[in-house]
């Protein structure tokens, strides 16, 4: 069974920068509430969606309408803490690449499109496991019906 088709249709795009992009060697991990425990010797990505607003765009049509939907999507490269300068050059690397290859993208959603509007700079910190992140941003819109 399909999950949510926003979250799907992200997820495709970001294996398809994956496998576009054959010198990064990370998976993508889906570890939303899955019950996946990734390995900690083993780097990876992930999203998470914190979530975004919607506005109504067009009136005059009950059920019809269009509303704006925009918000945020982040982009993790997930390594081990303390792995050493070479996995830490990887993880900047690799995020450089992913925010570039989504910069100004239009993401297919149905007849409809995901537009990538902006790209956050790459932050860095923990994360709840101890592991070191490196993550970007990525500002999206898209156009609901109802």
């Amino acid at each position: 069974m399909a999950g949510d088709t926003f979250r799907d249709a992200v997820r495709g795009a970001l294996d398809a920068i994956l496998g576009a992009n054959p010198s990064i060697t990370w998976p993508h991990k889906d570890t939303l509430n899955t019950g996946v425990k990734p390995d900690a010797a083993t780097s990876y990505f992930e999203l998470e969606f914190p979530g975004g607003d919607e506005d109504q765009f067009t009136f005059g049509a009950p059920g019809a309408n269009d509303w704006k939907e925009t918000g945020q999507i982040t982009v993790r490269a997930v390594v081990r803490q303390n792995a050493g300068k070479t996995e830490r050059d990887k993880a900047e690397a690799y995020i450089e690449t992913i925010r570039n290859a989504f910069r100004g993208s239009r993401i297919p959603i149905g007849s409809r499109a995901i537009r990538i509007k902006r790209t956050g700079a790459m932050g860095g910190g923990h994360d709840e496991a101890g592991m070191w992140v490196e993550s970007i941003a990525l500002e999206y819109q898209r156009f609901n019906v109802g």
